[in-house]
């Protein structure tokens, strides 16, 4: 069916409408920049990418920080999740259930045919009528200016998920989570519960339930359809092979993904908080049933320990914890963090070195690392890494800064406000990306003006200032 819809909207035209989308994303909301959580979410997606029927197909996962339960699936294969929503969830299947459905609206290119209407449109304002859609009210500046457009009513309406569409999302959803090993009775339960717990389907806080309607004759199909499959021997085993290992790197799926989702939601939790003294408090009781529950609980109490700045805690948690279990990547980096914490630099550094020779370019190590070096004043061979994973893996906002940072550092100021300058325009800050290319060009010309790195300047120059011409007519 997806096919169709490329008629109305290209591969290209897709993926440059996913950039603008997410451009609009970062300048409105707070996205979780944490790269063991953007790792996780990936990780999770890939693996259920490459049970799709399109597994060959770029998809991008991440976490918006928000307690409005939602997940959404934007132009160019731009899944989001909302932290709210995966607090709600009990499990690693529930949370996959909701990116298999989200997965599904994007290979059955339901947006790509929805937003056919804004083909006429700039970029940017065709992306900000779409976030402001998918994200409903939860900010008032998305996309306000775009949505006041006369025809925005009707292009809402084309946007919004028709019946069939949450029917073939779901559908295909399941047979994704059934050949990725999980369990497809997750997704019923979790819908059933998410509605349960809702109260009423106009909950502002449920976001998830507008654009996604949800009925009790929808969740009975869903079910229906998910009792067809056979129960799986274990809901998480190891990742599949995919078609997306060269461009992302190995999945790192483990038969233990329970206790990695377990971790994970716990760290989300806590750096979603404002104050870590109440999670400190709770944390600090020790788990009576034991099993996977203690070691999370010592996870999130070391981890609330760390933002609460009591690093003795810290460190004798995450000691223990590492001790117990050597081979667990998350519990290294908790370590490392805490030996950071405390000035023993010197032992992050080797912990992180010896972690990376097993897992070259792990890309929360590798931004871990590369923070140490920064912080340890070896800002060359941070920049140095960075680069290599920008070169293997692609950029993202926390990588730029982390790179301009490192690069003036270590003297060369042109790199640092290049970096600067993809940094400013991935956040939708197009403005602030211009001024810091005419100042990495103008360093240059002072320094030899027949230098090649002026002509990549020119250009990125270039296309900068036609996406800001873009944006201010759209804010007239």
């Amino acid at each position: 069916m997806g096919a169709s819809a490329q008629a109305y909207l290209s591969s290209e035209q897709e993926r440059a409408l996913g950039e603008a989308f997410m451009r609009t994303l970062r300048r409105s909301l707070h996205l979780v920049e944490d790269p063991e959580i953007a790792n996780y979410l990936e990780n999770l997606g890939y693996r259920l990418v490459a049970r799709s029927e399109y597994s060959g197909r770029e998809f991008h996962f991440f976490v918006v920080n928000s307690q409005v339960i939602n997940a959404f699936a934007g132009p160019g294969g731009h899944i989001g999740v909302h932290s709210g929503l995966i607090a709600l969830t009990e499990s690693e299947g529930e949370l996959a259930s909701v990116l298999a459905h989200e997965i599904a609206h994007v290979t059955q290119r339901h947006i790509a045919r929805a937003v056919e209407a804004t083909r006429q449109m700039s970029l940017p304002m065709a992306a900000a009528i779409i976030a402001a859609v998918l994200l409903g009210a939860q900010d008032a500046q998305l996309g306000s200016a775009a949505l006041a457009a006369a025809s925005a009513g009707s292009i809402q309406r084309q946007i919004n998920f028709t019946r069939s569409n949450e029917r073939e999302a779901d559908r295909i959803g399941l047979q994704i989570l059934a050949s990725a090993g999980y369990d497809p009775r997750d997704m019923p339960r979790f819908f059933q519960r998410m509605l349960r717990a809702s109260g009423l389907p106009e909950n502002p806080l449920f976001e998830f339930l507008r654009t996604h309607p949800l009925t009790t004759a929808r969740i009975a199909d869903t079910r229906s359809r998910a009792e067809q499959y056979p129960v799986p021997e274990q809901a998480a085993g190891p990742s599949p092979p995919t078609t997306n290992e060269a461009l992302k790197g190995t999945l790192g799926g483990t038969p233990d993904g329970a206790l990695d989702y377990a971790l994970v939601k716990t760290k989300l939790e806590v750096l979603s908080r404002h104050d870590p003294q109440p999670l400190l408090q709770r944390y600090r009781e020790p788990d009576e049933s034991g099993g996977t529950a203690e070691p999370v609980r010592r996870y999130g109490l070391a981890w609330a320990a760390l933002r609460a700045g009591d690093t003795a805690t810290a460190l004798r948690e995450a000691w223990r914890l590492a001790a117990a279990d050597p081979h667990r990547t998350a519990y290294q980096i908790l370590l490392a963090q805490a030996e950071l914490a405390a000035g023993q630099e010197a032992q992050a550094l080797e912990r992180y070195r010896r972690q990376l020779e097993l897992s070259p370019l792990h890309p929360a190590l590798s931004l871990y690392y590369a923070q140490a070096l920064i912080q340890a004043q070896r800002p060359r061979e941070a920049a140095d890494l960075l680069g290599e994973l920008l070169h293997r893996r692609g950029g993202s906002p926390l990588l730029y800064r982390l790179l301009a940072r490192a690069e003036n550092d270590a003297g060369d100021t042109v790199a640092a406000h290049r970096a600067l300058a993809e940094y400013y325009f991935l956040n939708g800050e197009t403005a602030s990306a211009i001024d810091q290319l005419r100042i990495a060009r103008a360093l240059l010309q002072d320094l030899e003006e027949g230098d090649p790195r002026l002509a990549r300047i020119q250009a990125r120059l270039e296309v900068f200032k036609q996406v800001f011409l873009e944006e201010q007519q759209q804010s007239h």
